[in-house]
This record gives C-alpha cells, structure tokens and sequence, in this order.
C-alpha cells in the first residue's frame, strides 16, 4: 500500500524532537495558551492568522506532540527536490488564482487528499489568508478552508467537524530571539452549524462561517484594524504599554475586569489589547483630537526610526546612573561576547551573508532558524574536534561548555547593546525630537 502523507515514521518524529528543541530555543520565551480548547474527538482543522512566513508553522509544529499536516501555498512545489522534502515534512500544496486557472481546477484533488487526512485523525494545519504579513491585523480570509469543512463534514457520518482558532503574537516580527504567544480559542462546531443551517445555500453559509472565523482570530490576538491609521496606533500602543506605569495599570485594570490572574505574554497581549480599544474608542468619539494625536505619534515615529531610537528608551527613559550601571555591564560581557562570536561563526556568518539575499523581510526569522538548524549540529562537531585536538582534555570540556549558550548569548548581548545605544541615543537627541506633547 502506498503511504499516505499522514502516515507517521520514526525518521519523522526524530526530526521532529529536534525541531521542537530548536523552534523554542529560538525564542526568549515561547508561551503556549488554550490547549483545553482542542477538541479531543471528532475531525479538527487548525486555521491561524499568518504573519512570520515559515516560522508560523514551525511554532505551530511545536505547540503539541501530535503529529500535524500543513497545507502550504504551491508555488514551493516547483522544484522535484522540494516536492519530495515537503512531503517528508507533511506539506501538502493548495492552489491560488495566481497560480493559473488551470492550476485551481486540481484543487479538488487537493480537498479529496484533506479529507482523508482528517478522515485518520489527523489534524490539517491552514493559514486561511493565504500570504504571511508581518502585522497585527487580518487579511480576508480565502474560502479554501470552509470547502475543506465541508468536505469532511459530508464523509464524517456522526463525528463532529471543528475549526480550531488559533492566534500567533510574536514580540518582534523580525528579531531573532524575541518572544511567541500561541492561543488556541473556542473551536467552531461546523457539524452543527451546518445542521443549524439546514436551508442556507452553501456559499451564503461560507461567508457566515468566514466571518465568525475572521471574528475568533481577532480575539485571539493584539487585533488592530488595517486602515490609514494604523502605523500611528499601533505607535501609541506600543508607546503606551512601554510606560511601565500605564503597564501596570492597564493590566490591574484587565484583571479586575475579567477576573483573572494573568501570567507571562498572556499580560502583554492584554495589555496591548486593552490599550487598543482604548485608542479605537477616542478615534470614534474624538475624531479630531485623535487625528491630531496620530499625526503626532506617527511623526515621532518616523523620527526615532531614522534615528535608532527604541520606543522603551522614550517611554521609559533611564537616568544616567542606570546607564552607566548598563555600560560597565556592557564592557564585563564583551570578552564572552567575542568568544562567542569566534565560535558561532560557522552559523552567524553563513546567516549574513543569507539574509543579504532575502528580499521580503519577514523571512528573516526563518533564514536565521534554517542556517542554524543546519549548522548547529556540523559546528558542534567542527569546535570539539578543535577544543580536543589542541588543548589539554580539561581545558577542551571547559571550552565545550561555554561554548553552548554561545549563539544565544550573542544575540542576547547584542539585544542590550541595542538597547543601550538606543538610551543614549534619546538622551542625547530628544531635545531634536519633533513635538510629541499629549502623546506619552
């Protein structure tokens, strides 16, 4: 019998452990919320919003220890080469418009292929945007997913169909290094929708489904509408939440309200939230005083870009005693940091040199993921031969351990680094800020 992509073999689950360890020791902190919501019987199809490229399904990968199929956009198959990696990692290929008319007519078989997925309890992971954009809003969301539902519900018999809602919030699109919030929602019971809507036609049906989805995702995330304004809210945000102060009283706030002990990013993303609505809410009832005030965020913006200029080191501006406790920190980690870097070398340079080709921006988290994924193991084995080869076996162990948290340490050191520079920067040039009154 010829296997199924579903079908599990221990090539891919030793793979998987390693992957596993390698996506959440790509983050400063990788959160994993909701996993009561996953329905533990009937045919789940998972469904997130889509804003890392690669890296979306990797943290999807590593949020539970089943196994899980990915439906990706075609145009990655084109190479044979690729076709029969994918499929080893369980990619399957779903068509767009943009591939061509005649390429959308094999979609059908590519439902057939979903549905048996789903049909042996596996789960079948979609980003039903189709495009990753590095932002915290929502692209209409296609009808591939909703025909996949459908599908399944029709062979299903008396097994439940769900739709698993799941929201990703990263810290920063595109360091390296950052932070990962995976929420799973409430599920959406298809099976009983479609019973519920017996006498709707099956497209009206989609677009309520649609929309109900779209609404679920929102939740799930810091969810800013994607209009003219946005750039100039999600400043005042993030301007907002960096103000230790109005982070601590919007999320008293959050918690009185829900009830709720919040813990981790969990925090973070409330926070966001609640300062959201606050930002929508004045844009609706002060129109004008909102326009000035975005005016105003979004010409500070611009400015603190130009000039490197963090929006922590605004917000929460430090004295210069706490500078110089930062810079003679600075000076005592720069000998590790020089020794980490002659020892990561063999990763961080190929990385460069990658990232110099990459032309859309938020693949820049998965370059980084891949070269060290695939060098990780090759410089291990390079620097021990080194270490023991050259130095006394007690000198070589020693070198050996400190070599391990070496990658992460350099970005961890240059994240301070940055961070001091960005404080001094602001101490030096606020004074040549544009007007910025009202905004903090």
């Amino acid at each position: 019998m010829k296997e199924k992509i579903q079908d599990g073999n221990f090539r891919y689950f030793f793979l998987k452990v390693f992957v596993d360890w390698a996506v959440k020791s790509s983050y400063r902190k990788y959160q994993v919320e909701g996993l009561v919501n996953i329905p533990s019987h009937g045919y789940t199809i998972w469904a997130s919003n889509h804003t890392n490229a690669l890296m979306d399904a990797l943290v999807l990968l590593s949020s539970t220890r089943k196994q899980k199929v990915f439906m990706a956009r075609a145009d990655i198959f084109r190479k044979k080469s690729a076709v029969k990696w994918l499929t080893f990692l369980k990619v399957m290929p779903i068509y767009r418009i943009r591939d061509g008319i005649e390429a959308v007519k094999r979609n059908d078989e590519v439902i057939a292929q979903a549905t048996d997925i789903l049909m042996d309890k596996v789960p079948l992971v979609l980003f039903p945007e189709a495009t990753h954009r590095p932002r915290h809003s929502l692209l209409k969301l296609s009808k591939g997913i909703f025909h996949i539902a459908g599908s399944v519900y029709e062979h299903s018999g008396k097994e439940q169909v769900y739709i698993q809602p799941i929201g990703i919030e990263y810290g920063d699109y595109f360091r390296f290094r950052s932070t990962v919030l995976v929420r799973f929602g409430e599920p959406l019971d298809i099976s009983g929708l479609i019973r519920e809507n017996a006498g709707e036609p099956w497209p009206v049906l989609m677009l309520k489904l649609r929309g109900m989805l779209t609404e679920r995702l929102a939740g799930l995330i810091a969810y800013l509408p994607d209009d003219e304004d946005y750039d100039a809210m999600w400043e005042y945000v993030k301007l907002k939440a960096a103000d230790r102060k109005v982070f601590a009283g919007t999320l008293s706030k959050v918690e009185a309200e829900t009830g709720r002990k919040l813990n981790g990013l969990m925090r973070n993303q409330a926070v966001d939230r609640s300062l959201i609505s606050e930002v929508l809410a004045m844009r609706e009832s002060e129109p004008e005083a909102a326009a000035e005030l975005f005016r105003k965020t979004d010409s500070l913006r611009l400015w603190r870009i130009q000039n490197g200029i963090s929006v922590f080191s605004i917000a929460d501006e430090k004295g210069w005693g706490k500078i110089l406790v930062k810079c003679l920190m600075a000076l005592a980690g720069l000998p590790y940091y020089l020794f980490s870097g002659l020892v990561s070398s063999l990763i961080w340079i190929p990385t460069v040199v990658i990232l110099g080709r990459v032309q859309d921006d938020a693949f820049y988290n998965t370059a980084r993921f891949g070269t060290r994924f695939g060098l990780s193991i090759i410089s291990f084995i390079i620097w021990c031969a080194v270490y023991f080869i050259f130095l006394p076996w007690k000198w070589a162990l020693a070198a050996l351990i400190l070599s391990l948290p070496a990658l992460r340490y350099i970005y961890g050191y240059g994240s301070f680094v940055r961070r001091l520079l960005s404080d001094l920067r602001w101490k030096f040039r606020k004074h040549k800020a544009p007007d910025y009154s009202g905004v903090l």
